[in-house]
C-alpha cells in the first residue's frame, strides 16, 4: 500500500501543520509488473483561500510498476482531477507559470 500525505506547515512550523491532502493506493494485482490499484484520494478544505474539500475513490488500471512511485502518483492525479481544473500553461525552469518558483 502506498500512502502519500501532503501537509502545510505555516511559516515552516511543524507544530502548526495540517493535512492538505492524501492518497491511499492499494495494489490489487499481487504486485505483478503491470498492476491495478484501488485508490482513495482527498483534499482538505482551506476556506480562507477558497479551497473546498473533496474525496474520490477510483481504480487505476495497467500501471507499469517499473516506472516508479512518482509515475504512479501522477497517473492517480491525472485520473482524479477534472481536466477543467488543471492549469496547462507552460512553466518556467523553476516550475511556476509566473517564474516565481
Amino acid at each position: 500500500m502506498l500512502v502519500v500525505s501532503a501537509e502545510i506547515w505555516p511559516g515552516g512550523d511543524e507544530s502548526r501543520a495540517w493535512l492538505a491532502g492524501e492518497i491511499i493506493a492499494a495494489n490489487q494485482s499481487a504486485l505483478s509488473p503491470v498492476s491495478s490499484y484501488s485508490v482513495s484520494i482527498s483534499q482538505g478544505p482551506a476556506p480562507s483561500i477558497g479551497i473546498e474539500g473533496w474525496e474520490r475513490e477510483l481504480t487505476l488500471h495497467d500501471h507499469r510498476r517499473c516506472e516508479g512511485v512518482w509515475s504512479l502518483v501522477a497517473a492517480i492525479l491525472e485520473q482524479a482531477l477534472p481536466a477543467e481544473g488543471r492549469d496547462d500553461r507552460p512553466t518556467d525552469q523553476e516550475g511556476s507559470p509566473d517564474g516565481n518558483g
